[in-house]
């Protein structure tokens, strides 16, 4: 066996190809690990192929190159996300998920296997590592075909967009920017995103060990992995907004979510703070004695970033009086922060709507403790 045999026999690569594949090889290995590059290194490159990782970079390669034909492409995006499959103990899955999945969907070539591949792929990303990150730009075409391929089940793609979003080694801080164009998808459906957002709003971590009923068989050993990932505090803030946006009642979800320890354990905060955005997104349709209600609990909250949040939505609609209720803040950190603001208003610092809006929209700090 050697290189071109390799190529020929996997990929049906035709002779004129085979030159191009194996320089393109021998460039992503080269590039990605520490592939020895030198004399012969071109004949060793077949062994290296045989693995997941090394194929995953050769093929992200390769569905970019001009003058490859179609059924080769195709064929090596099924090989490297189909072969996650049968992984074996210890081997890590081929980067790329998301592009090469992708690639599939919009030639209209995205078949089971290749999403139960992306599934068990992201399940078995290696921890604490950046290598398998992609773009958007992959990873939005990579949702909308998966996500709405005819032979993926309605729990299997609630799981999958779970798995997605806890997926941190694949998709960095993106979470908030996935979360929002699946939600913005109309060829999913209303009743699935809010069983999305549900789940969501309600759970930290989307997949506690023997709790969650998977649609797939999922071993143990996977269940635990699966069990240890959070959701981004980004998500389960938008949540709240999509689900008010998805049919959910504004004014039931403000007045459960706006209560202390409604959601409890990591991220809860966030919650809360996805609460005031639903607030401020809905407060033309809200009664003045509805809305000053709900500023007033969530200024009453255990969560300082919370609070603070709330002053900031008061001085937007209701102006200083509001503000000035911070200066009794149970927080030393607020008062001193309510006070230097006042100080700025008195002295003539006036934000504008826009600069107000923004602050809100900033993302939420670091927990601190009252003090």
């Amino acid at each position: 066996m050697d290189t071109s045999t390799f190529l020929k026999r996997h990929l049906d690569a035709s002779e004129e190809e085979t030159p191009r594949l194996i320089e393109m090889a021998a460039i992503s290995l080269a590039e990605g690990t520490d592939f020895p590059v030198g004399p012969g290194s071109e004949e060793r490159l077949w062994r290296y192929l045989q693995y997941p990782y090394y194929l995953g970079l050769f093929a992200r390669k390769v569905i970019t190159a001009e003058g490859i034909s179609h059924s080769v492409k195709e064929k090596l995006c099924h090989a490297v996300l189909q072969v996650n499959v049968h992984l074996d103990e210890g081997q890590e899955p081929g980067p790329g998920l998301f592009q090469l999945s992708a690639w599939l969907g919009d030639e209209k070539c995205l078949v089971r296997d290749d999403y139960l591949g992306l599934r068990r792929g992201l399940i078995w990303l290696p921890r604490l590592t950046n290598s398998y990150i992609e773009p958007t730009q992959h990873i939005f075409p990579s949702c909308e075909g998966v996500l709405t391929h005819p032979d993926i089940s309605r729990e299997e793609a609630i799981e999958l967009i779970l798995m997605i979003l806890t997926a941190k080694e694949a998709i960095g801080n993106q979470g908030r920017d996935i979360f929002d164009h699946v939600m913005s998808q109309p060829l999913i459906s209303k009743s699935l995103k809010r069983e999305v957002c549900q789940v969501v709003v309600q759970n930290a971590i989307p997949f506690p060990r023997g709790e969650y009923q998977h649609p797939i068989e999922t071993t143990a050993e996977e269940q635990d992995r699966l069990s240890i990932r959070f959701l981004p505090g980004g998500v389960r803030r938008r949540a709240v907004v999509w689900l008010a946006r998805l049919g959910r009642d504004s004014n039931e979800l403000l007045k459960r979510l706006l209560k202390p320890n409604t959601v409890r354990g990591y991220g809860g905060d966030q919650v809360a703070s996805g609460a005031l955005d639903l607030l401020d997104e809905m407060w033309e349709q809200i009664d003045d004695e509805g809305r000053l209600a709900l500023l007033n609990k969530a200024a009453d909250l255990p969560d300082t970033a919370v609070r603070k949040r709330a002053y900031i939505l008061g001085e937007k609609y209701l102006g200083l009086d509001f503000l000035r209720q911070s200066l009794d803040d149970k927080a030393k950190s607020l008062r001193e922060w309510a006070k230097e603001r006042l100080d700025r208003r008195e002295a003539g610092e006036i934000p504008t709507i826009e600069q107000l809006r923004a602050e809100l929209e900033e993302e939420l700090e670091e927990a601190e403790s009252d003090d």
